[in-house]
This record gives structure tokens, sequence and C-alpha cells, in this order.
């Protein structure tokens, strides 16, 4: 289990079967596991809603806060890392264009872009970095979040605001909260 918040999220996580990895070690359920625990196990990451829950009316939300715990099955939200082509063609699905590049979250399913994946994105400053920020950002739809915009120029990104389209003066961030244990948020955007 990670985190001691008031809702507890099971979590499941895939990777898509038949990917010819070529020379690239091959990324396993396993790891793709591990990869999205450390990103719920950083105390930048939603699990610090415990010290600090949010309330935001406009989304229903008053002192919310959420705990992590992967499981095999009667999960809350699945995680799948799948290849652009399955991506997009699952999100269409659900209305959602990801134009071969985009991540996605629709109903109890995240799909994660494996090329992003493994290439990162800009403006994050690493792989590391924006595998975070997807992670974090899909989630984030997932426990109930909509599109945020930039505060201010020179402040960091809320973790919902749409970073690989544009900054709007903001710099780049991959987490939700600051190291500070402050939630990092914006004007809300319809999603």
């Amino acid at each position: 289990m990670i985190g001691e918040g008031r809702i507890m999220v099971r979590y499941r996580v895939e990777v898509e079967t038949g990917i010819d990895w070529g020379e690239l070690p091959p990324w396993t359920a396993e790891r793709f596991a591990e990869a999205v625990d450390e990103v719920f196990a950083d105390p930048r990451g939603w699990a610090a809603s415990a010290a600090a829950p949010i309330t935001e009316p406009e989304h229903g939300m008053s002192g919310e806060s959420w705990q992590f715990q992967r499981v095999g099955d009667d999960e809350h939200v699945t995680l799948r890392l799948a290849t652009p082509a399955t991506v997009d063609a699952q999100c269409a699905r659900a209305g959602v264009d990801t134009e071969g590049v985009y991540s996605c979250r629709f109903q109890n399913t995240i799909m994660v872009n494996l090329k992003r994946w493994l290439q990162g994105a800009d403006p994050a400053p690493s792989v590391q970095s924006y595998r975070a920020g997807v992670i974090n950002h899909e989630v984030g739809h997932f426990l109930g979040f909509a599109h945020q915009g930039c505060p201010g120029r020179g402040r960091p990104a809320p973790v919902m605001m749409q970073q690989t389209i544009a900054l709007d003066g903001c710099r780049p961030n991959e987490w939700p909260f600051s190291e500070d244990g402050e939630f990092i948020t914006g004007t809300w955007q319809d999603s």
C-alpha cells in the first residue's frame, strides 16, 4: 500500500503483448508496475494528499486524499502501456483523438503511449520526468480533475496542464504537489 489517504485506489498494470522490442529491453508488466509504483510513492505524488487534502468545489471535492494499492484483479483503474496505434484505437472508442502521440484516460482505463514512454516529450527535461508526468496527469483525470491552465509566468505548471501542448509561461512540472507539500494548481479549463 502506498500512502495513507482516505480513499483507496486499487490499480492494475498491463503491457500490450506482441510488441517487437528489437534491441530495446522489453517493458514487461512487472517493469511497468515498478515504474508506476515509484511514481505513486514519490512524496510529491497524489499520495501526498494525505498530508494536504484537496478541496476543489468545482470538482465536488472536499478534503479528498488518496492511497494506492496494486492488485491483480478487482481494480478501480487499469494503467495500460501500449503502442500508439493501440492507444489511438482504444481512446477513439471513447471519443478521444490521441493523434498517435498522446495518452488518454477513459472510464477506468488509462492508456499510456509507448513511443513517448520510451522517448519522452518536450518540455519534460528527461524521459523519467515525462513518465512521472504522464502517470500523474492521467491518474489525475481518473481522480476527477479536469485540465488546468498556467497560474502565472515562471511558476511550476500544474500536473493537470497539457504541458506537451503549451506551457504558456509556466515551468515544466510532473508532480501534483511541490516539495513543501503544496498542491500545484491553476485555472480550471474544459477538458
